[in-house]
């Protein structure tokens, strides 16, 4: 019992194995794995080896976790790192001869940070990320939240096999990777239809975050508090506590330091607080736009290292002046303890208006720590450390919702935590026409799926289809196009796979083109045990 903090970092990246090189495809995972996923892995088991007490919760999409598994990836992954190391060696003996003594001592401390992380990676977890991670979950330090299993935008799927779908595969392949019976999930975007927790309920999911618009300023739906037993969740359940008496319809505001059960259902929803999530995310206020951190935009016109800092916001990239490493590493204490102040304050100032306990949730993209900002993982691991300091709790969220189990129901309005918390990022002018040819793909799997009873070609065609129909489900394609970020590129990708998924259905449709079907496997191969029943439960109904 008592007062708590949860940092919540989701780690996604859109399936790319084999589909590009610079600027998009498969080196979004390989910048990752060498900004943010090995630096993170490796604080972290500093922090448990020196025995800081910390529980954090991960959000790692099915789709990243099969890649980070993927024997292809991680090669490809090595040969990239190795580039970036040899740059910067490129770099020192550069800028010795041009005499800029200053840039070259900076390179040589890109050298020295890559031949630790990569020493990381070769003997401390024999290049193994996803077992790092599944180690940090067996040692109690990390909750892993599931996802869906490409990061579809579920409430615009809208059909129950598509959803079942992702929801399906994407449980199966967190617990197959890592070994673990997931609790919790990070809906894509935080998207959020009414209804969506029965689905989660079917899954024995047990809870979820949304945007704080999604249930901050709702008045109740209900005319009376009244009484309501539901049964509690068999994971929050001891000894004899198998129903728990809520209440439902309370009126005012909601109270963004509490879970909430969502309508008559057993799973809970917890808020992410804006504020103290904004004290990072705010491209204005946050701490990676301070002036000592290192830019992100401007690299060096010959090894595309970054040797620059923020410097400030109105400067353009030219105007950019050097980095200094030991400073900006420096400023992450100061960082840490300024947001640990803020989550005391917060939590202060819920239990002098409450006087109850408040669980304080902050989440971000993962993807932000290391690769973005650039000493975000260093300021992560100062952050936790200066909590077990102040003997502040870090809890994970299951952890936290075992001990102390949600007694208020409420309903939540659907959005996100796209713009305007609504669909819009997906669904518009410019991707319209996406979704209308989803909704078809969906409907032809449930006339495939038959043809899987016919033989080893026809199942393999129908195990094909469906990974070819979830990758091109995913809610990457259109972000990447409503954003301008590749535009084309997107375009390209989600045609490509249902182009695929066509020419899957067909094989198994005939039974012919076997030498097809397997080039196609070669190339889109995550979720081995590939499940397609959702839909084959659909067609028999």
């Amino acid at each position: 019992m008592g007062d708590a903090f949860a940092f919540v970092l989701h780690g996604h990246l859109p399936y790319a194995r084999n589909s590009g090189r610079w600027p998009h495809g498969e080196e979004w995972v390989h910048e990752a794995i060498l900004g943010t996923y090995l630096p993170l892995v490796s604080t972290l088991l500093d922090l448990r080896d020196a025995k800081v007490p910390f529980r954090l919760t991960v959000g790692l999409t099915p789709v990243l976790l099969e890649q980070l598994a993927d024997k292809d990836v991680i090669d490809r992954f090595e040969e990239y790192a190795a580039d970036q190391q040899r740059r910067a060696e490129d770099d020192v003996r550069r800028f010795a001869d041009l005499g800029d003594y200053s840039l070259e001592s900076l390179a040589a401390r890109y050298v020295d940070h890559m031949t630790r992380i990569l020493r990381v990676f070769r003997r401390t977890i024999s290049r193994d990320l996803v077992g790092a991670f599944a180690d940090l979950v067996r040692s109690g330090h990390l909750e892993i939240l599931t996802s869906a299993a490409t990061h579809g935008y579920l409430p615009l799927l809208e059909r129950p096999d598509a959803i079942r779908s992702q929801l399906a595969n994407g449980i199966a392949a967190t617990s197959q990777r890592l070994q673990i019976d997931p609790a919790g999930i990070w809906l894509p975007e935080c998207a959020y239809t009414p209804g969506l927790e029965r689905y989660l309920e079917e899954f024995r999911l047990t809870h979820f975050l949304v945007d704080a618009a999604l249930l901050e300023g709702r008045e109740s739906q209900a005319t009376t508090a009244a009484p309501l037993v539901v049964h509690r969740s068999p994971r929050w359940a001891s000894g004899d506590g198998a129903t728990t008496e809520v209440r439902y319809g309370v009126p005012g505001r909601a109270d963004l330091l509490s879970p909430y059960l969502v309508g008559t259902s057993r799973v809970a929803v917890i808020a992410r607080h804006p504020r103290v999530s904004g004290q990072v995310w705010s491209a204005l206020h946050g701490y990676p736009g301070d002036g000592v951190y290192r830019e992100f935009h401007r690299k060096d016109e010959v090894s595309g290292l970054r040797y620059w800092r923020v410097t400030d916001s109105s400067s353009g990239l030219d105007q950019k002046e050097p980095y200094d490493w030991d400073a900006a590493f420096d400023r992450t204490n100061s960082h840490a303890s300024h947001f640990v102040s803020l989550v005391r304050a917060e939590l202060e100032d819920h239990r002098r208006s409450t006087s109850k306990d408040g669980l304080l949730v902050a989440a971000f993209d993962l993807e932000l720590f290391g690769h973005w900002w650039f000493e975000g993982v260093a300021w992560l691991g100062a952050t936790l450390r200066r909590f077990a300091e102040e003997g502040l709790a870090t809890t994970s969220l299951d952890a936290h919702l075992r001990t102390n189990p949600p007694r208020e129901a409420t309903q939540i309005r659907r959005g996100s935590w796209g713009k305007n918390n609504d669909d819009s990022t997906w669904l518009n002018d410019r991707t319209a026409w996406m979704w209308i040819e989803l909704e078809r793909a969906a409907a032809r799997m449930e006339e495939i799926v038959s043809y899987a009873e016919r033989g080893a070609i026809r199942r393999r065609a129908v195990a094909q289809a469906t990974r070819e129909l979830l990758i091109a489900q995913a809610s990457d394609w259109e972000f990447l196009i409503t954003t301008g970020q590749a535009d084309e590129y997107a375009r390209e990708r989600f045609r490509t796979h249902l182009l695929r998924f066509e020419r899957c259905a067909e094989i198994a449709r005939t039974g012919d083109g076997e030498d097809e079907l397997r080039q196609l496997e070669d190339l889109d191969n995550p979720f081995l045990n590939v499940d397609w029943s959702a839909y084959r439960a659909a067609a028999v109904h």
